[in-house]
């Protein structure tokens, strides 16, 4: 088994990482609020952790209190990670403000639980990450979280940017391989050598085609430590067998269905992951034909308050929600009531 670290050890490893000028001074992780001392453990890392998506009002802001009761849904799911903000939770039409104060609601909302968080610091720069993840780290979180950078437009803008992060937190940093510059990919090799030289980037989000060779490349590797599903779960039984040790993806709305589904992989009731994994696709399928449908859900089932979006709006037809809740239908029997709001 891996080596238990406490929130506090790695905050003394860090002291000996700070990236020089680049990161903002000790004095902003003085102020830092305490969240407690919890040891990470080996089985921590694994499971299914769930992008959180971002709620709004009906005027467009941030909803930061159905955020927090998002952490208390997938708390009662059984989830075992939390991860924000992402691609499914609307970062690029965050400011770096919101993204700040989520980061600090989450982490209240995620006190005495025993759910991994995971915070999101993907910036289009690398001395922008570096001042993200600065504040994130104060925070203390669990793990981070970066997809590369917009800004820059070779593998060693990459490196820089990665090694960058890795040199603010001596934290598990998760790599997410969608690539944000056309034609340049997170190619597997620099993956590799970044885990070699920082064994805490040796965790892989992988959701680049050809995505089950590359996992394959991955899973076994002496420097990797975990590798994760993502897409959504539309590859997660393919993927389980294929070694992953978990799914990191937005799906707040069937997490607990996510879970049993991983409880039975890790059974090895693998006619069960199939017949789950079955009724997840015909809601996937939903949701892509169906724009809009996934924030349905997430009002429907009680998560939000309201479906409301920035930059979009979705209104849907009778014929549409009568489609919606035909396919929900199928996944009855795995879910459980959402507990009351305070």
């Amino acid at each position: 088994m891996r080596k238990t670290y406490t929130r506090r050890d790695s905050l003394k490893l860090m002291g000996s990482a700070l990236v020089g000028s680049q990161v903002v001074g000790s004095a902003s992780l003085s102020a830092a609020p305490t969240t407690g001392v919890r040891a990470v453990r080996d089985e921590d890392m694994r499971g299914i952790f769930v992008i959180l998506s971002t709620p709004y009002t009906e005027s467009g802001a941030v909803d930061y209190d159905d955020l927090a009761f998002q952490v208390e849904w997938l708390d009662h799911a059984g989830v075992h990670g939390l991860v924000w903000p992402q691609n499914s939770s609307d970062y690029t039409r965050l400011t770096t403000d919101e993204i700040k104060r989520g980061m600090e609601v989450l982490t209240r909302a995620n006190q005495g639980r025993s759910m991994t968080l995971v915070l999101g610091v993907q910036q289009d720069s690398t001395p922008e990450l570096v001042k993200l993840a600065t504040f994130a780290e104060a925070l203390e979180p669990d793990m981070m979280i970066a997809m590369p950078p917009k800004v820059g437009s070779t593998l060693d803008d990459y490196r820089e940017y990665y090694s960058a992060l890795a040199e603010v937190t001596m934290r598990p940093i998760m790599i997410q391989t969608t690539p944000n510059l056309p034609g340049l990919v997170v190619e597997t090799d620099l993956i590799l050598e970044l885990a070699a030289r920082y064994p805490h980037l040796g965790y892989v989000k992988e959701e680049w085609q050809p995505v089950f060779e590359r996992i394959s490349a991955l899973v076994g590797q002496p420097q990797i430590q975990r590798v994760y599903s993502a897409m959504r779960g539309r590859y997660f039984a393919y993927d389980l067998r294929l070694g992953v040790d978990g799914l990191v993806s937005g799906m707040a709305m069937y997490a607990e269905v996510f879970v049993r589904m991983w409880t039975a992989s890790r059974a090895g009731d693998w006619d069960e992951v199939r017949d789950i994994h079955g009724k997840l696709l015909v809601m996937l399928t939903c949701e892509t034909e169906i724009p809009g449908a996934g924030r349905y859900l997430l009002q429907r089932r009680g998560i939000f308050k309201s479906r409301a979006q920035r930059g979009r709006d979705y209104s849907l037809s009778a014929v549409q929600i009568a489609e919606i809740e035909h396919n929900l239908k199928g996944l009855e029997p795995y879910l459980v009531p959402m507990p009351a709001r305070g």
